[in-house]
């Protein structure tokens, strides 16, 4: 018990920067973590003095830049994709940034929205994509996404703490839908989709995606 003390006597006089640290090694790593509003959430409900505009800020920024890092740790990924394939993400990566808002709608959409962002990085990734929009979208998003939450936790205390108790299993559901969408991109010949107006997918060859 003096241990759980030490520790919520810390994390109350640190709260912020714990909820920085907490939340940029959460969205540094690429499955099976839980969403980062629920830190958050969790934050406000110890001490219900913290400002949620700051914390939201904080938590925000955290977010964005451990997804900026797992975006570039993604890049490797593309070593082991195929020259076909790596022509037709760069055929969409293109296509995104023709788009004046491309990157910035797609990104704030995932980031308010109960989407795996994690895979949305990883495929931004595997694209090689880099634009501001990127950081700019999930930042909002993220922004205003931890900004409803907190309010919500106000007033639906009950419901919110039978969520911050959910199982794993929501976990995987979640990670696998990521996954679904992430080969579905790998898969997808872009450059014949873009031309033909056809869906066409790419056959593996041999253990090369």
């Amino acid at each position: 018990m003096l241990l759980y003390d030490f520790l919520i006597t810390l994390f109350s006089e640190y709260t912020y920067s714990f909820v920085f640290f907490f939340i940029f090694v959460l969205s540094i790593i690429p499955i099976l973590t839980p969403p980062t509003w629920k830190v958050v959430v969790s934050a406000y409900s110890l001490n219900d003095q913290l400002n949620p505009f700051l914390l939201s800020a904080i938590g925000a920024t955290a977010a964005v830049t451990g997804r900026m890092i797992l975006l570039q740790l993604s890049t490797i990924g593309r070593k082991a994709i195929n020259d076909h394939r790596k022509n037709s993400l760069d055929r969409f990566r293109k296509y995104l940034e023709k788009k004046r808002y491309g990157y910035l709608i797609g990104t704030l959409l995932f980031a308010l929205l109960p989407l795996p962002s994690n895979m949305l990085f990883i495929s931004y990734g595997l694209m090689n994509a880099k634009s501001l929009g990127i950081v700019a979208g999930f930042w909002i998003g993220r922004f205003v996404a931890y900004m409803i939450m907190i309010n919500l936790s106000k007033y639906f205390v009950d419901y919110f703490k039978k969520i911050l108790n959910s199982d794993i299993q929501s976990l995987f559901i979640i990670d696998i839908i990521g996954i679904i969408m992430t080969l579905f991109m790998l898969l997808v010949d872009w450059n014949i989709l873009f031309s033909e107006r056809k869906l066409v997918f790419i056959k593996p060859k041999r253990f090369s995606l």
